[in-house]
């Protein structure tokens, strides 16, 4: 703009405006009328700032691609601990914000070049490579042979099943690899084999996003209630409700307390009934009750389409004078929701479902392997104590999030190998329907005897393959340095028990995710 008007401005200047547009243009590259005796203050700025802006622009394009380029080969030259998004979906799309949010190097592998979440996410510093998932090549240029995570989210379920079957092959065994499927009735399978077979290469999580979004929703429940609440009432309809009916129930029994769950007459039609037929033992749970009775203090509200009709409903349950709290599951991000409104009522809380389950935490902190290796870390720490165990003598009895990393990968491992476990007693796994046993695994004790010693040598070869050591010290997770690498006979009987309480604890880690064991009379 500065060269035209000083063209135009030359004294003796007749040029055209096409003339001097196009002299504008020329300063670009240098080329400029160099006998002029006194040009326009516009024109000699424009002379030195139009060739170093161009210059500027080329450097910025070119440092784009080269850091493009420089991440690619940094993934390929020391991928570690990094995750690997299979499709951008609109999962795999905020799973990649949220982690580069988070600084988490992230590698999109994504099978259409014009995307329009692309260019946003590659912005962001993923690593983006296009092309079919399903070829072995692109997976190990993604390096997911040393990723953390995979999610594979590709918008077909036979898509990402494939995608698995092609991991299977390539992903190291402290892999896991998240793939949705959509179809529910797929999933429930895959989400009990998942379990019950156990994978040299790689775990495999299946989830649902219904299921993922009524875990999020509870979490959120409770943490807010700062207790469990041991009756609620339910009103609700659709899928998602179903899922968080389901998981609400399984949840107190897996704490040992069933609690009751009222719904009205038209909940239990639309929610309760459709699920009887696989899921008989709810009706032992709710109760149908036209109003929330006075024993009930807390209200969920879950309804598909418009939160209005969620507000309407939670407005009248939030009238009930004994009920102190509302929760209102949304599947519309927070911002977007009718019930963003403030001073509705002081009783009503929404919870944005939709995009809570897609947070790092929840999304992975979800999936069966990191809900079994927490329940067996909790009750590990619980038996300790039982025993007069204190965190000074034992570094190991702390919550989950300060346990050390390699430490959650024992109990990882040990989540994983519970398969095994299955396979070597023929049990199967059924739908939680009662609070588990609290100190009985359903198996002789001579059976239970040769499951701990297996679990013994599993629990060392993995610390060996992961590079700890023995010490007749104290275990050192820093140094990996463990006192007790060594022989079954070698340790002493208060070790042994604890190996044991580890098979012990099977159950109440199979109720963590919603399951029950059945074993054969034979055991």
């Amino acid at each position: 703009m500065l060269g035209y008007v000083g063209y135009r401005d030359l004294a003796d200047a007749s040029m055209s405006r096409t003339d001097a547009a196009f002299g504008a243009i020329q300063l670009f590259f240098m080329e400029t009328q160099t006998d002029l005796d006194d040009p326009p203050v516009a024109l000699n700025i424009a002379r030195f700032t139009a060739p170093l802006s161009l210059a500027a622009a080329t450097l910025a394009a070119v440092l784009a691609v080269a850091g493009q380029q420089i991440r690619r080969a940094l993934v390929r030259w020391r991928g570690r601990d990094h995750v690997v998004l299979v499709g951008l979906s609109e999962t795999g799309t905020e799973l990649a914000r949220a982690l580069r949010e988070r600084d988490q190097r992230v590698v999109v592998l994504e099978a259409d070049p014009a995307h329009p979440s692309l260019a946003e996410v590659q912005s962001r510093g993923a690593v983006v490579v296009t092309g079919d998932a399903r070829q072995p090549g692109l997976l190990r240029r993604c390096r997911v042979d040393t990723a953390q995570q995979v999610v594979v989210t590709t918008g077909s379920d036979s898509a990402n099943v494939e995608v698995c079957e092609a991991l299977t092959h390539l992903v190291s065994d402290d892999t896991t690899v998240h793939a949705a499927i959509d179809d529910e009735s797929l999933w429930s399978v895959l989400g009990r084999v998942q379990i019950e077979e156990t994978s040299d290469t790689g775990s495999f999580d299946f989830f649902h996003a219904d299921d993922r979004k009524a875990l999020a929703f509870i979490d959120i429940v409770d943490r807010s209630l700062g207790a469990t609440a041991s009756a609620v009432y339910f009103s609700a309809e659709g899928a998602l409700a179903q899922r968080v009916l389901i998981r609400w129930c399984q949840r107190r029994l897996a704490e040992g307390t069933s609690g009751t769950v009222h719904v009205s007459s038209a909940t239990y039609a639309a929610v309760v009934d459709p699920l009887l037929a696989t899921q008989p033992w709810l009706t032992s749970v709710v109760s149908t009750d036209a109003t929330a009775p006075t024993t009930c203090t807390v209200g969920l509200v879950c309804r598909e389409g418009s939160d209005g009709r969620a507000l309407s409903t939670a407005l009248e349950i939030a009238g009930e004078r004994h009920v102190s709290d509302v929760f209102v599951c949304s599947t519309l991000p927070t911002g977007r929701a009718v019930l963003d409104l403030k001073g509705v009522s002081e009783k009503i809380h929404l919870v944005p479902a939709g995009s809570a389950f897609r947070e790092p935490d929840s999304f992975f902190g979800h999936s069966w392997i990191e809900l079994m290796a927490t329940a067996r870390h909790e009750d590990y720490c619980a038996t300790e104590r039982l025993r007069g165990i204190t965190s000074a003598d034992n570094s190991s009895l702390v919550s989950w999030d300060e346990l050390p990393e390699s430490l959650k990968d024992s109990n990882r491992r040990f989540a994983v190998a519970v398969g095994s476990v299955l396979g070597e007693i023929g049990a199967g796994l059924v739908p939680l329907s009662a609070p588990p046993e609290s100190t009985a695994m359903p198996v002789s004790t001579e059976r239970l005897e040769t499951l701990a010693r297996q679990e013994h040598d599993r629990w060392m070869d993995d610390l060996v393959r992961d590079g700890w050591t023995y010490s007749s010290g104290p275990k050192d997770p820093e140094r990996k340095t463990h006192p007790l690498l060594v022989g079954w006979d070698e340790l002493d009987e208060p070790e042994r028990e604890k190996d044991r309480d580890a098979i012990r604890a099977i159950p109440r880690m199979l109720a963590r995710v919603g399951y029950a064991l059945d074993v054969p009379a034979t055991c």
